[in-house]
């Protein structure tokens, strides 16, 4: 029984572990100093190459040969690569907490668009999971930063727009077979990613010095190689609201590594927006866990 309750845990902590190591990619804008379109390429561009190695040295090359389901994996690639481009550049814009709020935005859109794309049901804890979170996000970036004559327009809508093209991609990855999430989806949207780049990042190339190159590296690696493969092999036992709506501790763990290398501050704001934050999570895991008790006495 109490192996049960591990594995029935299992995915969300997946998808937790996932959003510690993605807190740290705005650490990595911030330092670098690079135009999006060459972080982003180089992050999917590694990510792809220790994804392939991992296929290679265990034997699951087989996995990629998938005659006919290829298209929505493209499709889910050219998505995520908008998302982080858009992304990247108003984090550089704007900061890193406020660049996250406006990525998580997702949940929104994703609570609103799942009933009609994948078939899902807007539940009455989803939505007060979510409120709790986007709450605690407001908190965490502060409400005195949101006036509008304050405001970065530019850097604003970016992350808005990167909001919405991930929210489309978490819904389409919910319409993918089982087997897909995981290794085979994650290195197919790599590769994607990294072909439609490349074009935009190629003439700032020769600009990237060795120590920058290394540190694409580190973040391709750990980012996309292992903490991305993670997120969707959590999602194949956990439905897109609510992966969608734990999603937002990234934020929280972005705030607080911007607050311990950064310098930005760690206020009342950020204590009081973490507890809200972990508070939804967890309202999603004990509804899980309700809903499976539910479903085994039926």
């Amino acid at each position: 029984m109490e192996k049960g309750h591990h594995h029935q845990y299992l995915p969300y902590g997946q998808i937790v572990f996932a959003c510690l190591i993605w807190g740290s990619y705005g650490l990595f804008v911030q330092k670098l100093h690079q135009p999006p379109q060459v972080i982003v390429f180089f992050r999917f561009l590694f990510g792809f190459i220790i994804l392939l190695a991992g296929i290679c040295v265990t034997k699951q090359g087989r996995a990629l040969k998938i005659p006919g389901q290829w298209k929505p994996l493209v499709l889910a690639g050219a998505i995520n690569a908008a998302s982080w481009l858009l992304v990247t550049k108003s984090i550089q814009l704007t900061g890193v907490a406020n660049g996250f709020i406006l990525y998580y935005t997702a949940p929104c859109f994703v609570v609103l668009l799942a009933p009609v794309l994948v078939k899902e049901k807007i539940t009455k804890r989803s939505m007060t999971a979510l409120i709790l979170c986007f709450l605690g996000i407001l908190n965490v970036v502060g409400f005195g930063k949101w006036d509008p004559a304050g405001l970065n327009w530019q850097g604003n809508l970016m992350g808005l727009g990167s909001g919405l093209f991930y929210a489309l991609y978490i819904i389409l990855l919910k319409r993918l077979p089982g087997h897909l999430l995981g290794l085979v989806s994650n290195t197919y949207v790599c590769a994607v990613i990294s072909v439609l780049t490349f074009p935009l990042a190629a003439p700032a190339l020769r600009a990237i010095s060795p120590r920058e190159l290394l540190i694409l590296a580190l973040a391709g690696i750990a980012i996309q190689g292992v903490a991305t493969s993670s997120y969707m092999f959590g999602l194949r036992k956990v439905s897109a609201q609510h992966a969608s709506i734990l999603c937002y501790l990234e934020v929280l763990f972005a705030s607080i590594f911007a607050a311990l290398f950064l310098k930005e501050g760690f206020t009342i704001y950020l204590l009081v927006g973490g507890l809200l934050i972990i508070g939804g999570g967890l309202l999603i895991v004990f509804s899980a866990r309700n809903q499976n008790k539910e479903e085994q006495h039926q």
